[in-house]
């Protein structure tokens, strides 16, 4: 297969600023033998307007709308992948955008590896204005570290064999957040999934962070990781992998980390959930699960009374002990 056909599907929702850039992106690929997929979340600005434009330019743009629930990214990623005709498949997120030889470079590379389902390439970040190259870090087993919250790359980074990403299903559709390691991690369970990580390759796509609402933000963590962990935790199970439950605990140290501490006001009752939520599902142990609930009351007394708190909820060692154990 000398020139496979690619398939970019981009969920969009609100992003008639954003859109262009990552559509362009498309456009100038060196690369021309591809698809890209719009899927439009609802959108009540005039991303409509931007999409028929592009349309427009060149039919190789095809738009559709979500046309069930639940509303979301995974969703409209999964429309897309219904309606997609490519061999391979990239996930381009709205706000992020392909570098000019993105294409050529993953197609050059399934070229060596046609047996391989999954192809993993690096991508860049805009940081403090300034384009770097985000490491992907070596590994033995990519598993373990999604499991333990240290994403070693984004929805844009792997290129997809067509049948192998549905012969997932695609997407978990509900998730507001960890829409990649929850593919991943379900990916890397496959007995037979063929992988190549290309760590020393230039980055070929850029992703752009994004700034939400603290509220918003949190609240979707929240109901997100009252998701994925039980999930996550079945699937563990029912692959005989129980011992790797442990590393799960990573993801409520980065709760208490990036949210509730930075946010020293918000309500406990959230936190307080998880950490049953975590037990419950034998990530944590019990002692564990006492020792937490402990710290988060310490946090909480100290910062009422002092402002300025007591904080034993992010020290990583607390969360790391048992999990370095399955390395």
């Amino acid at each position: 297969m000398l020139s496979p056909l690619v398939s970019i599907i981009i969920p969009a929702y609100n992003r008639a600023l954003e859109l262009p850039q990552a559509l362009d992106s498309v456009l100038t690929q060196s690369y021309t033998h591809w698809e890209c997929l719009v899927v439009d979340d609802g959108s009540t600005d005039e991303s409509d307007q931007v999409l028929k434009a592009y349309q427009g330019k060149d039919s190789r743009f095809r738009i559709f709308e979500r046309d069930r629930l639940p509303k979301g990214a995974p969703t409209c990623r999964n429309i897309g992948l219904k309606h997609a005709l490519g061999d391979y498949i990239i996930f381009l997120d709205s706000d992020d955008y392909l570098l000019p030889f993105c294409l050529e470079q993953r197609v050059r590379q399934l070229q060596h590896y046609p047996a391989h389902d999954v192809l993993v390439f690096p991508m860049g970040e805009l940081k403090n204005g300034r384009l770097i190259k985000t490491e992907i870090p070596e590994s033995d087993d990519y598993l373990v570290n999604f499991l333990s919250a240290n994403l070693p790359w984004q929805t844009m980074c792997p290129l997809w064999k067509y049948d192998v990403i549905t012969g997932l299903n695609g997407f978990t559709e509900g998730y507001p957040r960890f829409n990649d390691p929850e593919l991943m991690i379900r990916a890397l369970l496959q007995d037979d999934l063929k992988i190549m990580v290309f760590r020393d390759l230039d980055y070929d796509c850029v992703h752009i962070p994004s700034t939400k609402g603290t509220d918003t933000f949190a609240d979707m963590v929240y109901t997100s990781l009252c998701l994925f962990v039980p999930h996550t935790v079945q699937l563990l199970e029912t692959k005989g992998m129980t011992e790797y439950k442990v590393c799960l605990a990573l993801y409520l140290h980065l709760w208490f980390k990036y949210i509730y501490v930075p946010f020293g006001d918000r309500n406990i009752t959230s936190s307080l959930r998880l950490i049953h939520l975590f037990f419950k599902n034998g990530v944590i142990s019990s002692s564990k699960y006492c020792s937490l609930i402990v710290r988060l009351f310490l946090y909480g007394f100290t910062y009422i009374l002092f402002r300025k708190p007591i904080d034993k909820l992010t020290d990583k060692s607390f969360y790391m002990n048992k999990h370095e154990a399955v390395n």
